[in-house]
Parts: C-alpha cells; sequence; structure tokens
C-alpha cells in the first residue's frame, strides 16, 4: 500500500519529460504527532510537514558538501517549471516566454 497522496503529475513519454509532487500521508501522521510533542515542551515545530518531487527523464548534478548534506541541480523543462509554478505562463508580450519552436514572432500591440 502506498502512503503517497498525488497532488500534480505527468506520466513520462518518448519525447518529454515526467513529474510527480505528491504528499507522505505517514509525514503528516509524523508532522502532528511532532506538533504536539513540540507544544508540550515549548520547541517549534516545522511549519508544514514537506512535499516530495521525482523528476523523470531529467538531468541532475550532485555534490556532496564538506559541511554536510549534498547540493543538487536539476536541469527542469521550462513546460514542467511552468507547470508547477516556478516560470511565469506564456506572454504573448515577452519573446523570451515563447514557446521553442513556434516560429512565430512576438506579436506586436
Amino acid at each position: 500500500m502506498s502512503t503517497k497522496v498525488s497532488i500534480k503529475w505527468r506520466r513520462r513519454t518518448e519525447g518529454q519529460a515526467g513529474f510527480h509532487l505528491y504528499d507522505d500521508v505517514l509525514d503528516e501522521l509524523l508532522f502532528e504527532g511532532n506538533e504536539a510533542a513540540a507544544a508540550e515542551d515549548g520547541a517549534a515545530a516545522p511549519a508544514e510537514p514537506p512535499v516530495y518531487l521525482r523528476l523523470d527523464g531529467v538531468a541532475v548534478e550532485v555534490q556532496t558538501l564538506a559541511t554536510g548534506g549534498a547540493s543538487v541541480t536539476v536541469t527542469i523543462p521550462r513546460d514542467i517549471a511552468r507547470e508547477l509554478g516556478l516560470l511565469p505562463p506564456y506572454d504573448a508580450d515577452l519573446p523570451a516566454s515563447q514557446p521553442p519552436g513556434s516560429g512565430e514572432p512576438t506579436p506586436k500591440r
């Protein structure tokens, strides 16, 4: 049984990367337990449980940091970045926001 609750997803196809943005039900239960324990101890608890993003078919670079943990750089296709709200939607007045390969000049108003 999966504990994942999908928020947004797109299946990977031959020519297009995919993604899965989801919550984990167990994290939410753990968060509620930690929130109650922190309230008893007078300690601060995290504001909300995390969400998870799985990217399929993208390039990544991972570096281990001397201070602990890692630095991860992910090459995210612009269509996925727009779909996840990381970039604004296309704007006909901005040439840089035109879809790649559209071949259409930016209309002037």
